[in-house]
């Protein structure tokens, strides 16, 4: 009688706990899904427009310890200024209904052997809804993407990460010595919010 009554408490405390887990890993699997429509809707605006409707740079110096972000009028405001003194930030945004909905960050080494591109999705509240970074380097020959999905509070719900040759595109499996490479190189800065950006002072 006691064996069986221990089978019915353990049976009742399980039921108990595994709709909450299965209501869990739903209520994720939606919002991921829900992202996933925001992001391309965005993508959309994005692709439809000639050129971002602000474009930001970065001009201190490469080895300056702070940004001094500055805005420019048109990409060929930006490029005429390149000619003269590069930078190695910029930072692409589009607009829809007046508010920033993505932020594109290009970035790279003086020297050219790699650049990183940094996607940001937000919300309708000014959140972070997914980021996408692209490492693109000649150590290895290979492109690392990474794909990170958010909540609203900032929580990080997903990531994933894929590798594909530098030339091609295809699948490329990273070797020991890519994977241990300094971590640093592959990190980039993440902005959970709209106001959160390194120019959001210049915002319009």
């Amino acid at each position: 009688m006691k064996q069986f009554l221990l089978v019915i408490v353990t049976a009742a405390t399980i039921m108990s706990v595994w709709p909450q887990t299965i209501t869990g890993q739903a209520g994720k699997a939606r919002t991921i899904k829900e992202i996933d429509a925001l992001a391309r809707s965005i993508q959309v605006i994005v692709d439809g427009k000639k050129q971002p409707d602000l474009i930001f740079a970065d001009t201190a110096d490469v080895d300056a310890t702070s940004g001094k972000w500055r805005k420019f009028a048109s990409m060929g405001a930006l490029e005429t200024f390149r000619e003269e003194t590069e930078t190695y930030s910029i930072a692409y945004n589009w607009k829809a209904k007046g508010r920033l909905v993505a932020s594109n960050f290009t970035l790279f080494s003086p020297s050219g052997d790699w650049s990183k591109y940094v996607m940001h999705f937000f919300r309708r509240d000014g959140s972070a809804a997914m980021v996408t970074s692209e490492l693109r380097t000649f150590y290895g020959h290979f492109i690392a993407v990474r794909t990170e999905y958010f909540d609203a509070s900032g929580k990080r719900l997903k990531v994933g990460t894929k590798y594909m040759d530098l030339s091609t595109r295809t699948p490329k499996k990273p070797t020991q010595e890519m994977l241990a490479d300094n971590p640093a190189f592959y990190a980039v800065d993440r902005f959970k919010r709209v106001r959160d950006l390194p120019f959001s002072r210049l915002l319009d």
